[in-house]
């Protein structure tokens, strides 16, 4: 059994080690990773990133605080399965549906600049992408903590990962008061994998522990191999084990926009809108492989005395059997996400106040952000925001961004748990979400005339 708890957890870690898009990022002038939030928001100098290390952006939510994962004991930390953690701690902060997303985006090439006008601005990028995602729901936990037989339904996992290209293009008007923004992506599909059991039915009785799954798992990958094996029934099966994947390139293609816009409601006032990663990938019959898990597993081993169980058998998750089915082209949106901002300026623009709002359509739940972010730039290459990020109905996390761009280079940096409570592996607990963005490049060209007003802009 202590492998099945195994498989559970390291399906949740996998999301946190995973863990795109920074809110503390969405008000900093200075940097050039803002307008992957909004393609209307443009720095105010063109730029060429350093490849690699030009935009790495990590990102975690959900509706489960770390905490209720990890708990210390006896100098220790230790996962909510220990048995040095008694059943009624470990169940009180999980949820009915328990979800964890994660996204990484890594910008390989990237650089803009502005036209001749100084205020039209084009860029492209080429980012490697990915997310994941999982659900599980509290029946599950409340097994593996008190032994307890029942119905558990919609276990669920998805991952995706692709490259990108993208190009965007934005433009004034109304005299300049107002900024539209376009981004137009191509999409090449690495991986799409989902994972899915409705019906994972427990059973015990005196002497056996059974489960009846009703479950379907497809993945598209190219390069990935199942090696099959006749049944008692004679239909092919495969186990997670069975499993071989060696890329050999896309296994799908797909098309995607970024739309965004700017407008100044008064000098200083200014409201913003942007929809991001609207498109789909469509996912190659060829390289799609598709299963169905619909079977009875039993396991004898177990020792129950005076209701509890004292023995456990050993289960693991690779046990279970995938009948082979036919496989078929299929077509995934992505995971849209919605930003709504706005921002009053203050002192000539040495200073801002900011709050956004943030939605992000997860496949199992959307999960949404409010963000309060207060932005200093005391002077023209130094700029400093602190942010406050709500998260749902589940607490709040503050957020520190800094921007250098002395002229001969721009470095970004911008995390939310600088100020966390974390473990000495700096794993953040009592929150429920993490962000962390990174970003260098070297400035190019002449500063934009994008809102020339007050003191200063942004990077000379």
């Amino acid at each position: 059994m202590k492998q099945l708890y195994t498989a559970i957890l390291a399906t949740l870690l996998y999301t946190i080690g995973a863990a795109a898009q920074n809110p503390t990022a969405y008000f900093m002038e200075g940097s050039t990773l803002r307008s992957q939030l909004n393609p209307a928001l443009a720095p105010q100098r063109g730029y060429v990133n350093i490849p690699g290390l030009g935009a790495i952006d990590i990102s975690i939510s959900g509706n489960i605080a770390l905490d209720r994962i990890f708990y210390p004991r006896d100098g220790k930390l230790v996962t909510l399965i220990d048995p040095a953690v008694s059943a009624s701690d470990a169940l009180s902060g999980i949820k009915e549906k328990n979800l964890l997303g994660s996204d990484i985006r890594m910008n390989i090439i990237g650089f803009g600049a502005y036209t001749k006008n100084g205020k039209n601005f084009w860029s492209f990028d080429l980012n490697l992408r990915g997310n994941a995602e999982i659900n599980v729901p509290y029946a599950l936990f409340d097994f593996i903590k008190n032994g307890e037989e029942g119905s558990v339904s919609n276990i669920g996992q998805q991952n995706n990962a692709y490259l990108e290209a993208a190009f965007s293009y934005s433009f004034p008007l109304l005299d300049d008061r107002l900024y539209i923004g376009v981004r137009g992506k191509f999409l090449a599909g690495i991986v799409h994998s989902n994972l899915k059991f409705d019906r994972f039915d427990i059973t015990m009785q005196e002497d056996r522990w059974a489960v009846d799954t009703d479950g379907t798992l497809d993945i598209s990958a190219a390069g990935l191999e199942a090696t099959t094996e006749l049944n008692d029934e004679g239909v092919p099966v495969y186990k997670f084990d069975d499993l071989n994947f060696t890329p050999k390139g896309p296994a799908g293609y797909g098309f995607a926009v970024d739309l965004g816009a700017t407008y100044d409601i008064l000098p200083d006032l200014q409201a913003s809108l942007a929809v991001n990663d609207l498109g789909f990938i469509g996912w190659s019959r060829s390289s799609t492989l598709s299963g169905r898990s619909a079977k009875n597993l039993e396991f004898t081993g177990v020792t129950i005395s005076g209701g509890e169980m004292e023995a456990q058998p050993d289960f693991n998750l690779d046990v279970l059997e995938f009948q082979k089915q036919e496989p078929q082209s299929h077509t995934k949106m992505l995971h849209a996400s919605i930003n709504a901002g706005l921002e009053y300026k203050l002192w000539q623009n040495r200073a801002s106040v900011g709050l956004l709002y943030s939605a992000r359509f997860w496949a199992f739940k959307t999960l949404h952000n409010i963000t309060g972010a207060v932005n200093f730039r005391p002077i023209d290459w130094f700029h400093l925001t602190g942010s406050y990020s709500v998260i749902g109905n589940r607490g709040g996390a503050f957020g520190l961004a800094l921007n250098l761009c002395p002229g001969w280079i721009n470095f970004f940096v911008a995390t939310d748990i600088l100020t966390a409570k974390h473990t000495p592996q700096w794993i953040p607990i009592r929150q429920s979400s993490m962000n962390v963005t990174l970003g260098l490049g070297v400035p190019i060209g002449k500063r934009g005339n994008r809102n020339c007003r007050g003191y200063l802009d942004c990077c000379r």
